[in-house]
């Protein structure tokens, strides 16, 4: 199965309220060789206010977003459907893209009346290249270049990440832009990390993570928290059990580390 690499730009970072502006995707096949690419823009909803702080980021002016030769709203959201079902089935690839583009993009399906789960349905998968960076730093930190805050803290963002690695990304925040650091990423990834890139194609299916779950080795499930001052992980084990949601136990000898549909046998 291939890959649609995508990315989003918008009015704001409300995941309930703001609106899509630009909308980016590349498809990949399975060896992340490009096949095809797609983006749209469109202009601003009568009742939307851009961010200014959106507004600095991406360089888009409130001139650019009433632009009247823009396409509307509906109809941004309608090619980029038509264009993603004609790619379909495929992994669909973000950065930082489960917290807030596919959420984005699952509110501008609702709110224009179609069924808002494109990217679950019609066999496609879903992963996180950003959760896919923070398993290959913590488990295999000669893969990639994390970029590190004075306090010591690293940093994740993906206009810092991606010129650490070694591409130009001096077009940052423009959707396509960003769609092609996260595929360099991905790149050193699966040439630098296969167990990791493998288990990340594995659990992008729901299927596949639920059978995994349903398995008899005992698994450590942990979560990378990000607070003001430093980074944490929060881990508890998990029981598995013939329910449909595993229950949480007493962490024992754990041989398997989960975190956000990446798994990882520890030593």
């Amino acid at each position: 199965m291939g890959f649609v690499f995508y990315d989003t730009e918008t009015t704001g970072i409300n995941r309930f309220f703001d609106q899509i502006l630009q909308f980016a995707a590349i498809k990949t096949d399975e060896n992340l060789n490009e096949l095809d690419r797609f983006e749209i823009r469109c202009r601003l909803l009568p009742h939307m206010i851009m961010s200014p702080g959106a507004m600095l980021v991406t360089g888009v002016t409130i001139e650019q977003a009433t632009n009247p030769n823009l396409p509307t709203h509906y109809n941004m959201v309608r090619a980029i459907r038509d264009k993603l079902l004609e790619w379909s089935p495929a992994i669909f690839v973000g950065y930082n893209s489960m917290a807030f583009d596919e959420e984005l993009l699952r509110q501008a399906q609702y709110q224009t009346l179609h069924n808002p789960y494109l990217t679950q349905l019609q066999g496609n998968g879903r992963a996180d290249a950003m959760m896919l960076t923070k398993a290959i730093a913590q488990f295999v930190p000669d893969c990639l270049t994390i970029p590190v805050k004075g306090n010591g803290r690293p940093v994740f963002k993906l206009d810092q990440v991606a010129p650490a690695n070694g591409f130009d990304h001096s077009n940052a925040h423009d959707a396509m832009a960003d769609v092609e650091a996260v595929i360099h990423l991905c790149r050193l990834a699966a040439n630098g990390a296969s167990f990791e890139w493998s288990n990340f194609i594995r659990f992008s299916q729901k299927a596949a993570t639920e059978a995994y779950l349903h398995e008899d080795e005992p698994l450590l499930l942990t979560e990378f928290l990000a607070s003001a001052d430093k980074n944490t992980f929060r881990s508890f084990g998990l029981e598995r059990t013939t329910s449909k949601l595993p229950s949480t136990c007493a962490m024992t000898s754990p041989m398997i580390l989960m975190t956000s549909g990446i798994c990882q046998t520890l030593p």
